[in-house]
């Protein structure tokens, strides 16, 4: 028997998947090497790539001057193969040429921030965001950086300002809502897939 999930319930998880975004900041196998965890990071995003993708919500990637540093992780990109990615030299991805362009024009109003570094890239890009007037949250075990107690800090910085900071599972299983969800199922496997 196919699982019903309540129509209203359902009409606003769309509603909120249309207006919602992950924007994944600067994965790169040279920042991947050197931070915190980085095959835990890999594995983290890699479920937050595929959950978007299940979800249909739209995932933008951006690069730190991959002219010089090397292009997305491929592994990650195989994930996302049609996200636009946008390549930068400023430090937040809102310095990306046509990225806020381009989340305007498909109307997102909050983004879900992974990447790297905490302490740098995702923060700069985060305080960008809540002054264009996006909501912002930072999924906290998608983020990383080469010092773990900078990014404790850049952190605390970011929720005095006005950021979420949550877990990947927290935020998807809020949008999911049910285990009615018909999506539910199959976030739980994902989940089992890359627990760690």
């Amino acid at each position: 028997m196919e699982r019903q999930v309540d129509s209203t319930k359902e009409t606003e998880m769309r509603a909120t998947v249309a207006a919602t975004a992950v924007l994944v900041i600067d994965l790169q196998p040279v920042f991947l090497e050197v931070v915190e965890a980085g095959k835990k990071l890999r594995q983290r995003n890699s479920l937050l790539l595929e959950t978007a993708a299940l979800t249909g919500m739209k995932t933008y990637l951006t690069e730190q001057v991959p002219e010089k540093l090397g292009e997305f992780d491929e592994e990650l990109l195989s994930l996302a193969p049609s996200a636009p990615r946008f390549a930068k030299s400023a430090f937040s991805a809102f310095g990306a040429e046509g990225l806020e362009d381009a989340l305007r024009t498909e109307g997102i109003q909050h983004l879900l921030l992974a990447g790297v570094e905490t302490s740098v890239c995702v923060h700069q890009t985060a305080l960008d965001a809540l002054r264009a007037g996006f909501a912002v949250t930072a999924l906290t075990d998608c983020l990383s950086c080469r010092r773990p107690k900078d990014g404790e800090w850049a952190l605390r910085s970011l929720v005095d300002a006005g950021v979420h900071a949550l877990p990947l599972e927290t935020v998807f299983y809020a949008l999911l809502r049910t285990a009615e969800n018909p999506l539910f199922r199959d976030f739980s496997k994902l989940v089992r897939k890359y627990d760690l």
